[in-house]
């Protein structure tokens, strides 16, 4: 709601005023203070942090901006988003091999992606959590491992950042990225980027532009001068309206207190967790320890139910059924246990043989017949 009401207010103002140069430039000044706050969520520094349309083009910019000796590697996983293995599978031009480190009942510790390491690795690249299967990696013991070894940790924290905890610092982190439409809760088209100090100048911008100069508005025509921070890495004018909703967003989630937004979310998870268990037919991926458990639980189911996003919302659930046999779930600081409840209420239904109609419609009406509210 915060983020929609900031957005509203920007696209009002926009349509009823148009856009004078005061206003344009009072935009910039508003962006260049945000980055205190976006550095405050992940316990960097302002000058560390840019923006851009999400993850995937800000992920471009380290792939496509170090250098490397011919038969260098980096290390992922066979889980990851394909945004982070693309990025990286697109400097194969450039000699560079990926390994993909294989899952195992949905996670991927340590010891594997460290098993595919050898003195040619550059880099482990990471989805903070694995969208396919809700692994949270600990990254405080793979950036302790990256330092030890010289490596460059980089990590999509897309599906965890405004739901679990990230210090870049004491996770050593070298490069970070995210989009914020996912726990953020914001709209498409705007992300950010983190780029620690000690990384800065090994990156060379492959894309440079106007606003990536020292003084944005007084920008050299005749040679390239870069800005002395992360801010290099932007090439134009931002998505002010995205902008302003994600600020809106990070205040909100800083405002509810990043280890209690995380304590509840894990809470809810845990309870997830003990009340699917008592539904026949019905598992959960891993299970994962608690360390490895975010905001994000998949579940499998028989595929004689038959379910799809579209008959679990007619019940009043939403969820994402990934294949005919699981289901993503995923909980926030706004959920609560009656949601899981429904859930349970729903899957223990078709647990005893619900029908199964043609229409969602009719089977939201049966389902209602039988299952209390």
């Amino acid at each position: 709601m915060e983020s929609y009401n900031e957005i509203q207010s920007y696209l009002d103002r926009r349509y009823d005023d148009a856009m004078d140069m005061d206003w344009y430039l009072k935009n910039w000044e508003r962006a260049d203070k945000l980055r205190s706050l976006v550095a405050e969520m992940i316990n960097a520094q302002a000058g560390e942090i840019f923006y851009d349309f999400n993850s995937s083009s800000a992920l471009n910019v380290l792939s496509s901006g170090i250098d490397w000796e011919s038969g260098a590697n980096i290390v992922s996983t066979s889980l990851a988003f394909p945004a982070t293995t693309l990025t990286w599978l697109n400097q194969s031009r450039r000699g560079l091999e990926v390994r993909l480190a294989p899952a195992e009942n949905g996670m991927v510790p340590l010891k594997r992606l460290a098993a595919l390491v050898d003195d040619r690795t550059i880099a482990i690249s990471l989805c903070f959590v694995e969208n396919t299967s809700g692994f949270r990696h600990n990254l405080y013991e793979v950036g302790q491992f990256c330092r030890k070894r010289g490596l460059l940790l980089a990590v999509d924290a897309t599906q965890g950042i405004g739901a679990m905890q990230i210090d870049v610092q004491s996770m050593q982190v070298d490069f970070l990225v995210a989009s914020s439409y996912k726990w953020l809760g914001n709209m498409f088209g705007i992300g950010f980027g983190y780029v620690s100090a000690r990384l800065l100048e090994r990156i060379t911008p492959r894309y440079f532009g106007w606003v990536g100069t020292p003084n944005r508005m007084n920008s050299p025509k005749d040679q390239v001068y870069y800005h002395p921070d992360a801010r290099r890495f932007e090439l134009g004018g931002l998505n002010w309206a995205g902008l302003w909703g994600m600020e809106a967003a990070i205040k909100n989630y800083l405002s509810l207190g990043k280890a209690d937004v995380e304590s509840y979310i894990l809470g809810l998870t845990e309870y997830l967790y003990q009340r699917v268990t008592t539904v026949p037919g019905v598992g959960v991926v891993g299970p994962f320890p608690q360390d490895n458990r975010s905001g994000i639980t998949y579940l499998t189911f028989p595929a004689s139910w038959e379910l799809t996003d579209r008959v679990l919302a007619a019940h009043g659930v939403r969820v994402h059924v990934a294949s005919p046999t699981s289901m993503r779930v995923g909980v926030h600081f706004y959920n609560n246990r009656a949601d899981i409840d429904r859930l349970v209420e729903v899957l223990r239904f078709f647990s005893k043989g619900g029908p199964t109609p043609c229409s969602s419609v009719k089977r939201n009406q049966q389902y209602d017949e039988q299952v209390p509210g």
